[in-house]
This record gives C-alpha cells, structure tokens and sequence, in this order.
C-alpha cells in the first residue's frame, strides 16, 4: 500500500476524460483541499483514473453529528463515478480493516482510496487494491 503526501509538487490534473471538477472553490489551507489534492497525487502515483474507484474513504478524528461527508466532497471532485461508495469512518485503523472487509480478492470492490487530513500536518492518501 502506498501513502502520498498532499504537497502541490509535480502535481497536476488527472484527465479520465470527464469535465474538470476544480477544487477551486475551496481555500488553499483547507483540510478538505489539502485531502484532495493528496487523493489526486494517490491517483496520479499508481495510475488510477477517478472513474475506475469502487469505493472513498474519508478518515474523520471523531463521529461527526451531523455528518459532514467529506468523502462525498472528496469523490465529486476527484469525479469519480456518481455510483463510488462514500464513507466517513472514525479513525485510521477502522478506515483500513472497512477497506480490507471491502476489496476482497474476486469481489465487486477493487479499489479503495482512504484520504486522511484531519488532525495531521501532512494529508495523505492511499489506495488499496483487492
């Protein structure tokens, strides 16, 4: 599993052919901006295009009431499928054992991106393949 930070260095857009959904509308030392450009450098680095995620994890410090779904915000602009399955779970290690108990070998789930930027200096993001 791989883990990239989400610095602004040698990024740039991944183009899977749908319409730029910018991230433009959110300030540059957001957290959710922060978690989104790590998600896209995640992307970039193991060649995945946005369209080809089964499901987003977004990892919240704690239960959030109401829930915010970062996840969602993260999936919209990343423009991953409208059908991708979008969870915020509480903490690191329950967003790991879901994205196990989701991308099963031979099942319908094969690629999960968990983003963490809550509470951390350094977002990063990871994609776990089934």
């Amino acid at each position: 599993m791989a883990v990239h930070g989400g610095h602004p260095e040698g990024g740039g857009r991944i183009s899977d052919g749908t319409a730029d959904l910018s991230d433009a509308s959110y300030p540059p030392l957001n957290t959710l901006h922060r978690a989104i450009r790590a998600a896209r450098r995640a992307l970039h680095d193991s060649a995945v295009r946005p369209g080809e995620l089964d499901a987003i994890i977004y990892v919240v410090r704690r239960r959030q009431v109401p829930p915010r779904w970062q996840s969602a915000r993260v999936a919209y602009a990343l423009g991953a499928r409208e059908d991708v399955a979008a969870l915020d779970i509480p903490g690191t290690r329950a967003a790991h054992c879901m994205a196990a108990a989701l991308s099963v070998p031979g099942g319908p789930v094969r690629r999960v991106l968990i983003v963490e930027a809550e509470g951390t200096e350094r977002p990063s993001a990871s994609l776990v393949a089934g």
